[in-house]
């Protein structure tokens, strides 16, 4: 749910930047795409964090 919501938090980003020419869209769709790359990416990490309550 998170990747998910990071997604549209993400696309969101895009139309403003785009929508308001602070940047390109390529740029723009870019630093968007940024944020659910991390959420994946901390997903993917917190499995392998060890846990404080063993």
């Amino acid at each position: 749910m998170g990747i998910f919501l990071a997604l549209i938090a993400g696309l969101v980003l895009w139309v403003v930047l785009w929508g308001a020419s602070l940047m390109k869209s390529f740029d723009a769709f870019l630093i968007a795409m940024a944020f659910p790359l991390l959420a994946a990416t901390f997903a993917i990490v917190v499995k392998y964090l060890p846990r404080g309550n063993d």
